[in-house]
């Protein structure tokens, strides 16, 4: 069979009828199309797509989801004409409990719904850092501190003090048992505090005393001990004696500066023999003495450098107290 060289050309109905069915394609798929606005990544896309849910969207247009993105609506909702298509990039967040420390991706902003959104159980007694109302910021750590407590009840040994009254009646040195003590009981009611299981404190909330407490009560003497010092001078009563360190001055100037001009000692005495100056917390003002190498005297002066246990002499002259110098005697506070 001869085939001619030149194909038979469609007539014009057929051009027409193919042309309808080609417009009326287009036009049925554009009708098919539904307008979606797509919002990620601080952008937002406004395009028409024939996908039938959010998910087939979003892998029609390459966007790829993270461990705890969040996609709104849910990607198994069918696309509707002007959807509107959100998804929220998660961020990553450490969470500590008393299991350990795991990193965690999430959307949420505030810790109570990032704990929330993790499973983690808290309650309004445990510890959580930061703060349940705080903005979470990424790679923030998050630590939940699992607070517990309980209530003992247990009698516990109330240990009988010591009381220690001046009494005028005793000799100084000597003291005295005037109450014996007696240890006592009490019931108490303990709140024991655990953090993460470990025991952090104990707080004592209700006592009840089961048996009183005696305090043993002993008195002190502080009654002077009069004795005697014989001296060639004479006997002299005395109740107390301390070692000091001695040093020695003249009512001059060699010794008194520009207060020799005065002559007078704190008290308001005429500066001479037989008036000391003391510190006044060692030695009152005004008690009498008597001093080894030195003889009777009077406290009757102060001095900057004469601080403690220190005390300094008056003499008559400069070279007096020079040849005196610097020693450690005997002070004897005399009684009135």
């Amino acid at each position: 069979m001869k085939v001619s060289r030149f194909a038979k050309k469609p007539s014009l109905p057929v051009i027409i009828a193919c042309s309808v069915f080609i417009i009326v394609s287009c036009f049925a798929y554009f009708l098919a199309l539904d307008r979606v606005q797509l919002q990620v990544d601080g952008k937002t896309f406004t395009f028409r797509t024939i996908k039938p849910t959010v998910k087939a969207v979003l892998a029609e247009r390459k966007i790829l989801l993270n461990p705890g993105d969040m996609v709104v609506p849910d990607v198994n909702t069918p696309i509707t004409e002007n959807l509107h298509i959100q998804v929220t990039r998660a961020f990553p967040v450490f969470i500590k409990t008393a299991n350990g420390k795991f990193e965690y991706y999430t959307v949420e902003r505030s810790v109570r719904d990032v704990l929330l959104s993790a499973n983690v159980a808290f309650d309004e007694d445990d510890r959580i850092s930061p703060g349940l109302d705080q903005v979470v910021k990424a790679n923030q750590e998050i630590e939940v501190v699992d607070v517990s407590s309980k209530v003992l009840t247990t009698v516990v040994p109330l240990k009988a003090a010591t009381e220690y009254r001046r009494d005028t009646n005793l000799e100084k040195g000597t003291q005295k048992v005037i109450q014996q003590g007696e240890d006592g009981l009490a019931e108490r009611q303990i709140k024991v505090v655990y953090e993460n299981g470990q025991e952090k404190k104990r707080i004592v909330i209700a006592e009840k005393i089961l048996k009183p407490r005696v305090n043993t009560i002993i008195a002190l003497g502080i009654k002077p001990i009069i004795r005697v010092l014989e001296t060639s001078r004479g006997s002299y009563r005395y109740y107390d004696v301390k070692v000091m360190d001695a040093t020695a001055y003249s009512p001059g100037p060699e010794s008194c500066g520009v207060y020799a001009k005065y002559g007078r000692t704190y008290t308001g005495k005429k500066a001479g023999f037989g008036l000391v100056a003391v510190d006044p917390r060692v030695i009152k003002l005004g008690t009498k003495l008597y001093i080894e190498g030195y003889g009777l005297a009077e406290a009757a002066d102060i001095g900057a450098a004469i601080k403690g246990n220190r005390i300094d002499l008056c003499f008559e002259t400069y070279r007096e107290a020079i040849m005196f110098g610097r020693k450690k005697v005997k002070v004897y506070i005399l009684s009135e």
